[in-house]
């Protein structure tokens, strides 16, 4: 009788020849053992003690419905392979049977007549140099089989106890000879289940050191934060192949997405359309804050009833999975890193969840440095106003000696920074007005207007802080930039130069005139604010309202 192994062999030896991955070796091998022994099969993996990734399953079409109705089964992938149809299952938990397998791996059969064959290997562990060391065994694989005419019921893969026949006889209805072909079977997937194995886990050591590399030459590029951002997000997409990886700003309520990349080959529907609630992320938010756990995991098939929530944004985003990494900026929160999968759930091991985390900090450098870049920006502004008396000319307006238009557009620019938004406290901009300007120089002439326009812009200097930038904006309409400067605070400063405007009467060469102005207040908002051109014309749009109610006055935005 030919040996049934010689039917299987040249299905490992392929795969390890050929470098193939290890999914495609179990599926094949599955499919050979179905066909050459006429049974259904099932391959058990990752069941040692030590495995970082979740246990799963491989098994043949007249297992899978069984497999699935039980409770120790999260989610099923068929896959057409050879004929026969293959599903991928994780497990959720292992059957009693098989934890005795993992105790005390051998031969056996369950009392309904499936014949379950371990594959073992063996390491050699020394705990120290000149130690002899001993054998350790571990059980990477167990292989499970039915013959096709068994009737069986569910109970055969659920608490059913181990029976284990002389080898003398057959092993309730398996031959002695089809048993010794399998345990070559075995031993022959378990040395091509290592191989690759360990190849794969290399490659992936590489493409993550890889990764690490590029992330950190980034940040010594010539980027601007918000492209590097962008990149490190797009780079732990395309390293983990998901399907979406985005970072999601959760200082702010509703909360909103800095950079997303989306896999190249997937229809996705855009991410901002989704609810972003805070209430969506609160329990995520108090995981990562006060129990200090330092990633999530979420998986449509797992979550319990008191994460409605959350259950309720995977299926509104089609997701299966996602991977949360929370993300801190100087030791304060800012988000999470998440990282999407559509077509199955997806399992992270060990070793990618603290690239992930790597990678993650990274960000936070990055944004850590868009800070210091703005503060060193100002700092280079201001020396460069003591320069040349040209620059003086190029940057500030020559009657009233405020900045002018042209570094306002620089400063506005720069502060468009949507990585600097998250990182620092927002900014405020404040326009002002003089009340009836048209009238005033239809009175008096344009040369007093000139002396009243200079007589105003000396008075905001005066009442402004040496490094707090005001602009003539054109006209007589200024503008103040107030960096980490909230709402109520604005409004502060700006009734303070509003009383400062109106208290006292101009003197000019005309004599005194007494002026007043209105003010415009807004706050940069993440939310509704692009760049920070639109924070400018919402303070302009409150200057409108403040005129519309009467004229000096303060209105916010």
């Amino acid at each position: 009788m030919k040996p049934l192994w010689r039917d299987i062999y040249p299905w490992i030896g392929g795969a390890v020849f050929n470098l193939d991955s290890v999914d495609s070796l179990l599926r094949h091998t599955v499919a050979a053992i179905a066909d050459t022994y006429a049974s259904d099969c099932a391959i058990w993996v990752g069941l040692e003690s030590h495995a970082a990734a979740t246990p799963f399953l491989y098994t043949t079409a007249g297992l899978s419905t069984e497999l699935a109705a039980g409770e120790t089964l999260a989610a099923a992938h068929p896959d057409s392979l050879t004929g026969s149809s293959i599903s991928q299952f994780h497990l959720k938990d292992l059957p009693d049977w098989l934890r005795e397998q993992q105790e005390n791996p051998q031969i056996a059969t369950l009392s309904q007549g499936d014949l379950i064959i371990p594959v073992v290997s063996r390491t050699r562990r020394k705990s120290s140099p000149l130690d002899a060391g001993q054998d350790v065994r571990s059980l990477p694989l167990v292989i499970q089989l039915r013959r096709r005419e068994q009737s069986l019921t569910t109970a055969s893969l659920g608490h059913t106890p181990l029976t284990n026949a002389p080898s003398s006889e057959p092993w309730h209805g398996w031959q002695a000879e089809e048993v010794e072909s399998l345990e070559v079977v075995a031993s022959q997937l378990g040395l091509a289940y290592s191989a690759l194995y360990w190849r794969h886990w290399l490659e992936q050591s590489r493409r993550q050191a890889a990764l690490v590399g590029r992330i950190a030459h980034l940040l010594n590029s010539s980027l601007n934060s918000d492209e590097i951002v962008e990149r490190i997000v797009a780079e732990l997409g395309q390293g983990f192949q998901c399907d979406r990886c985005i970072l999601v700003n959760l200082r702010v309520n509703p909360a909103i997405v800095m950079a997303t990349w989306d896999h190249p080959h997937r229809r996705l529907e855009l991410f901002q359309h989704h609810r972003m609630e805070a209430t969506l992320w609160q329990a995520v938010i108090d995981l990562f804050l006060q129990d200090g756990a330092s990633y999530l995991t979420i998986a449509r098939s797992e979550l319990e009833p008191d994460s409605e929530a959350l259950l309720d944004w995977l299926n509104q985003m089609e997701a299966a999975s996602a991977l949360l990494i929370p993300l801190f900026v100087q030791s304060d929160f800012l988000g999470t890193v998440c990282l999407l999968s559509y077509q199955q759930e997806r399992i992270y091991s060990v070793d990618e969840l603290q690239t992930v985390r790597q990678v993650a900090d990274h960000a936070a450098i990055a944004l850590t440095n868009a800070q210091h870049y703005q503060s060193l920006w100002h700092r280079q502004e201001a020396l460069r106003l003591q320069n040349t008396s040209l620059q003086q000319e190029v940057i500030r307006d020559e009657l009233t000696q405020l900045m002018n238009r042209r570094s306002l557009e620089r400063e506005l620019a720069q502060l468009s920074s949507k990585a600097l938004w998250t990182c620092e406290t927002p900014f405020s901009v404040v326009m002002c007005d003089i009340d009836y300007f048209k009238l005033v120089n239809d009175t008096y002439g344009h040369r007093i207007g000139d002396e009243i326009l200079q007589n105003l812009a000396l008075r905001l200097r005066q009442q402004l802080r040496r490094d707090t930038p005001a602009y003539r904006y054109g006209g007589e309409e200024f503008v103040i930039i107030l960096p980490e400067t909230i709402l109520n605070r604005a409004v502060t400063v700006a009734e303070r130069l509003r009383y400062a405007i109106r208290s006292t009467p101009i003197k000019t060469s005309a004599g005194l005139v007494e002026v007043t102005a209105s003010f415009g207040v807004a706050q940069q908002d993440p939310n509704r604010d692009n760049h920070a051109w639109d924070v400018l014309q919402r303070s302009d749009q409150a200057l409108y309202e403040a005129k519309r109610q009467g004229r000096d006055r303060v209105k916010a935005s």
